[in-house]
């Protein structure tokens, strides 16, 4: 099973996931890490490395959710893809963290980095558009 850790600025993923336990009920293999403003890189680093070990005890892979591309939370997972089978997508969203959850046992860690990517995008979408397309 793949893990999955959330990790964002504030407590948006730890909102992400008491969300994601209202609808799906109970989940393993699943962290979320807080970056706070009293936090220092160091003690964030520290929080992202529990958390791998929590949602991937076995290192055999785990996705790594992110808010925005570039933050800090963003670059503490880059340096931990060095060491740990790890993945980031960026641009963590509900729709996305429920495909991640529920369809993780399907299969490998690289083509399943590939289909969240795909599924995160098809499910933006405008107003405009669904008027169009139901019109």
């Amino acid at each position: 099973m793949i893990g999955v850790i959330v990790a964002t600025h504030g407590e948006f993923g730890n909102q992400l996931l008491s969300t994601l336990r209202m609808i799906l009920g109970e989940t393993e293999g699943v962290a979320s890490v807080a970056l706070l403003p009293a936090d220092s890189i160091e003690a964030f680093e520290e929080k992202m490395d529990r958390a791998a070990r929590t949602a991937d005890p076995q290192r055999s892979g785990a996705l790594v959710l992110v808010d925005m591309l570039g933050g800090t939370p963003f670059n503490v997972a880059m340096r931990m893809v060095q060491a740990r089978p790890l993945r980031v997508v960026t641009g963590v969203n509900l729709p996305m963290l429920i495909k991640v959850v529920s369809q993780r046992e399907e299969t490998d860690l690289d083509s399943f980095t590939t289909e969240v990517q795909k599924a995160a995008r098809e499910s933006v979408v405008t107003s405009v558009e669904l008027l169009k397309k139901n019109g």
